[in-house]
């Protein structure tokens, strides 16, 4: 018996989670006019897209900076 399933169950009902917290919060501060809140919000969002619903990205990001400063050599 592994904890494998649980694992992921509860990964991704906290994304799920954070995704709706950032968008009730992109919500109301964009009801508030207070933009400089309302671009950390989109900020939040845009990393939570981009590393915790696909980490995979953060592999191809450091080989891509690596492959540019050679530092595979």
């Amino acid at each position: 018996m592994s904890l494998e399933g649980l694992f992921t169950w509860i990964s991704e009902e906290i994304k799920w989670a954070l995704f709706i917290v950032l968008f009730v919060a992109l919500i109301v501060t964009a009801f508030k006019r207070a933009w400089i809140a309302l671009i950390g919000v989109l900020i939040g969002l845009a990393f939570i897209g981009i590393f915790i619903v696909n980490p995979e990205v953060l592999i191809n990001i450091s080989e891509f900076f690596a492959e540019k400063l050679n530092l595979g050599n």
